[in-house]
């Protein structure tokens, strides 16, 4: 199963590295408001899983553990907004 695994985190790094979201240019000419082909990627990225978790939501799918995927809201944590700027922040800085 790690074999899985290993081959899956592969080839998403390769996708990510094709499309140009690792380049360090393109990530700062997002955090600069002038290239917005990271947000594009990401908005892909947001559309794909959306209709794949619908997908599996619908058919009852079950995960790879052999549990049934559950789906459902999650409480707002405290402090959730806070994080999230520090987060960005260390990502503009770094330009990862």
């Amino acid at each position: 199963m790690n074999a899985l695994y290993l081959v899956f985190g592969a080839t998403f790094g390769f996708i990510l590295s094709r499309s140009r979201v690792t380049d360090y240019d393109t990530m700062m000419g997002l955090f600069r408001l002038q290239d917005f082909h990271v947000g594009g990627v990401m908005g892909v990225a947001i559309a794909t899983t959306a209709l794949g978790l619908a997908w599996l939501k619908r058919r009852g799918g079950m995960a790879v553990a052999g549990c049934p995927i559950e789906l459902g809201a999650k409480p707002m944590q405290s402090g959730l907004f806070a994080k999230s700027i520090v987060f960005g922040a260390g990502w503009a800085l770094t330009g990862a």
